[in-house]
């Protein structure tokens, strides 16, 4: 078998049955296999899921949600494929994706994990990867009172400094390969065996900045990390999160929690502790600015990020309790 592709469901039965069948109508000259997660969705997903594509899906079913990285990790024990190939929901192959990812790896050794260039419905471009991993300069530039202070067109300037402007370079409009920091988990296609030595996703984290963290796991074996243009896919959650203007708390929180996690795993506790100062430095100037504009359901925004922040570092603080400062992997 050469690929395995592994898709997670939780309560997105239609979207997971959209994605499945453009693998099966775009997919050709690779051995590969599907395989579903369930994350213990409601209506009985996992059931109608089975039914919808018989014996031509392995179907996993979790008892809970076990969220991104842990479900993953679990349809990984029951791969076939000498790669692993890590596909959301809400992505729709425009073309044969997995044979042109599966080629680029399988002749060039030193590639450790590969992705495409996601687009949206539209076919416009979105984020697919990262030049540059998260670091705590770039947290305590972003909460300067210099750079909260510029217009945003002064803003766009000011990412001009190389340390900024490279992290922000998430789209190759090039016809080569690029290497990059990290893909995106939407579309990440990793060697099976350098997966299973590095114990697979970080299960400390429960969704969001877990491909990030394995990816610098990755590149401390030595191994690099490429975005192949020629594999395209659509990725839905990316569209909507370019559209997206009204503050979704929820989602806010899953994702501090990922970042501070990741944080927490590159540097140790002290690094959960500068990620919470730069970042509540940043939303209280935020909001300030905010006040001064009296624009007051923005303000009452950043209000509400504070409070979510707190509560994150509160509970990861708690979680880590015990530890060194310097327990991270850089």
């Amino acid at each position: 078998m050469d690929v395995s592709i592994i898709i997670v469901n939780y309560n997105s039965i239609d979207l997971t049955i959209d994605c499945v069948n453009s693998i099966f109508q775009q997919t050709a000259d690779v051995k590969f296999e599907i395989i579903i997660v369930d994350n213990a969705s409601k209506n009985k997903e996992a059931e109608r899921l089975q039914a919808e594509f018989e014996n031509s899906v392995k179907m996993i079913e979790a008892e809970t949600n076990l969220g991104f990285g842990k479900a993953n990790n679990l349809g990984t024990k029951y791969a076939a494929g000498d790669y692993v190939f890590f596909l959301n929901p809400d992505t729709v192959l425009m073309n044969n994706a997995v044979k042109i990812l599966w080629e680029e790896m399988k002749n060039n050794p030193d590639m450790g994990c590969t992705g495409g260039n996601l687009y949206t419905p539209e076919r416009m471009p979105c984020p697919s990867f990262c030049l540059r991993f998260d670091d705590l300069g770039t947290e305590k530039r972003y909460a300067s009172w210099r750079y909260l202070m510029l217009s945003k067109a002064e803003q766009k300037l000011y990412r001009k400094h190389p340390a900024l402007q490279i992290r922000r370079k998430d789209f190759n409009d090039t016809n080569q390969k690029i290497e990059v920091a990290y893909i995106f988990g939407a579309d990440m296609m990793v060697k099976k065996k350098l997966f299973e030595q590095l114990g697979g996703f970080d299960e400390d984290f429960f969704m969001y900045a877990e491909e990030e963290e394995l990816s610098w796991r990755i590149k401390k074996r030595g191994e690099k990390i490429y975005n192949i243009p020629q594999a395209k896919i659509i990725h839905l959650e990316g569209a909507t999160l370019e559209k997206q203007h009204d503050f979704n708390e929820k989602q806010f929180t899953l994702r501090i929690n990922g970042t501070m996690t990741y944080f927490w795993k590159r540097y140790g506790r002290e690094g959960i502790y500068q990620f919470y100062k730069f970042r509540a430095l940043r939303y209280q100037r935020l909001k300030k600015i905010a006040e001064i504009q009296k624009k007051s359901d923005v303000s009452f925004q950043f209000k509400t990020r504070l409070r979510c922040l707190l509560e994150c570092f509160e509970k990861i603080m708690e979680k880590t309790e015990g530890e060194g400062k310097k327990n991270g992997r850089s």
